[in-house]
Order: C-alpha cells, then sequence, then structure tokens
C-alpha cells in the first residue's frame, strides 16, 4: 500500500451545518431515499449530532474516532450512548486508526451489517452513505470543474468506485484507507465526502452483495491551492478498511456487556429524548 504523507490537515468543526455527501447527478438533492432495489444498508447509518456513525448490530455502532461517542439517531429514532463503552481501534503496531466503537441502549430493531473480509479491489462499485455538507451551485477553479459546498442537511447516498489503496497519517492516527476518486461522469451518482460525512458508511459490491467495506473518515486533493469548501474533479475520499479491522471490530463486540448500573440512565436518555496526496483533511 502507498502512504499518503500529510502537508496540511484540517479538523472541519463545521458540523452544525452538515448534511450528505455530493453527488453529481441531477440537481444534487436527490438519494435520500434507499438505492432500488439494492437496499445496501442505509437505515444503519444515522446521524451522530451532525455527524454519522454506522449501526453494525448488536447494540454497537461504528465512526470515526474524532466524530466521537455519544446518541445516536436511526431512521428517525434517538438511542443513547452508553457510557464506558468507546473503544478506539488500533493496528496492532501500537498505533491508532481513526474508528471508534461504542454500544448504544436499548438495541435497535434493524439488521447487522456483514463486514468485509478482503479490502476491494480497485475498480469495485461502492455506495457511499454519509450526514456532510450538500451540493451547492457548479464552479470551476484553474480550468477544474466542480461544485461548492452548499447548504441544507438530509441523509443522501451516492456511487463511486475503488481507486485505489493506502496509508493515510492525520496526527494521532493512521488509518489503512479505501480511496476513491471524484471523476465526471465517473458513476451514475458520482460521490465525493464533505464536511459531517466522517463516520458515515462505504458499501462494496462483492460478487451479488454489498459488504460494509469502510467508514468515510478524510477528503484529499492534488491542488494545493484548492478553494475552501469546494468539490473538484479529482479529488479524492478515504474510508478506514475495516477488513484490516475485521477481527478486533467482532472482538469488541464479543466482549460482555458494562453492568447493570450504567443501563437505567442510559434509557432515561432514550425516554427523554423520545500518495503524495495534498491537503488530506477529516471530515468532521
Amino acid at each position: 500500500m502507498r502512504l499518503a504523507p500529510i502537508t496540511t490537515a484540517f479538523a472541519l468543526g463545521l458540523a452544525s451545518a452538515a448534511s450528505a455527501v455530493i453527488i453529481d447527478s441531477g440537481d444534487g438533492t436527490g438519494n435520500t431515499t434507499a438505492p432500488v432495489p439494492d437496499d445496501v444498508g442505509l437505515i444503519n447509518v444515522g446521524d451522530r449530532t451532525g455527524l454519522t456513525g454506522v449501526y453494525l448490530g448488536g447494540k454497537f455502532v461504528l465512526t470515526a474516532n474524532h466524530v466521537g461517542p455519544g446518541n445516536i439517531t436511526l431512521d428517525g429514532v434517538p438511542y443513547a450512548y452508553v457510557p464506558g463503552t468507546a473503544v478506539q481501534l488500533d493496528n496492532g503496531d501500537g498505533s491508532f486508526a481513526d474508528l471508534l466503537m461504542f454500544e448504544i441502549y436499548p438495541e435497535p430493531p434493524l439488521p447487522a451489517l456483514t463486514i468485509a473480509r478482503l479490502p476491494p479491489i480497485p475498480t469495485t462499485p461502492v455506495i457511499m452513505v454519509g450526514h456532510g455538507r450538500n451540493r451547492g451551485p457548479a464552479t470551476s477553479w484553474n480550468l477544474i470543474h466542480g461544485y461548492e459546498w452548499g447548504s441544507g442537511q438530509s441523509m443522501r447516498w451516492g456511487t463511486n468506485a475503488v481507486s485505489g489503496a493506502l496509508l493515510v497519517e492525520i496526527p494521532g492516527t493512521r488509518t489503512w484507507a479505501i480511496e476513491t476518486t471524484f471523476d465526471r461522469a465517473g458513476s451514475d451518482h458520482e460521490a465525493q465526502g464533505a464536511v459531517g460525512d466522517s463516520g458515515g458508511a462505504t458499501f462494496a459490491l462483492n460478487g451479488s452483495q454489498w459488504e460494509l467495506a469502510g467508514i468515510l473518515f478524510a477528503i484529499g486533493s492534488l491542488f494545493p491551492d484548492q478553494p475552501p469548501g469546494t468539490a473538484l474533479y479529482g479529488n479524492f475520499t478515504y474510508s478506514a478498511d475495516l477488513s484490516f479491522h475485521r477481527d478486533q471490530i467482532l472482538d469488541v463486540m464479543a466482549m460482555p456487556e458494562p453492568s447493570g448500573a450504567l443501563w437505567p440512565g442510559a434509557a432515561v436518555v432514550v425516554m427523554l429524548a423520545r500518495r503524495r496526496r495534498l491537503g488530506h483533511r477529516d471530515l468532521q
């Protein structure tokens, strides 16, 4: 795998203005309901206070570590974070990935997701689901076309294909990543990550089955002077490769539940709520 050195890294803390992955199809406002005929697991992707998290099953949520643990809304229903259950995933060498698991309460009536055993190879179709910035008007910079980031908020999915795999190093984390490239007319609903998509899902097609292959956590560009708040053709989106952490994820899910003393408080909350890539940035 390639190493993606960081020349600039920015924490994008605009969560209050978050909406959805940027897509280049139509007017950019579509894809807010599950894709037909493949409902890949959109219902399992939720709003983590303006950012995104993915419900795996067994009361566990997976998100980007920089998103942090907390309450999440899935299919319109709020669920409470169980204090003390957050676990940052590691790489087995003393370093940590930008991945975090935590438990919620009560258990959502949602299906468990299948986690990919192997990383998707280049050209594999993917569906990306996130709660990041909406698409704004078309723009052009140095003859490179794309879109400005807009406003508005909704969960949205888009399509792309794997373009590579690499190790993304952002201060404090080293994350094995799946790379997608934002190409003009690259797929039916070509997607690029933006602020707020952190913790969102990347589903990859394995034969006839869609599997959870990655968690959205960063974006990158080859254009060092690219204007902020834009998605230009040629930009990259990075998803943490879950096949690398699959065994650890399953081990965490098999851990004993926390002591019962934590659960009454959580229940009250629920009831009340009722490559030489330049400019990598996390999607918070």
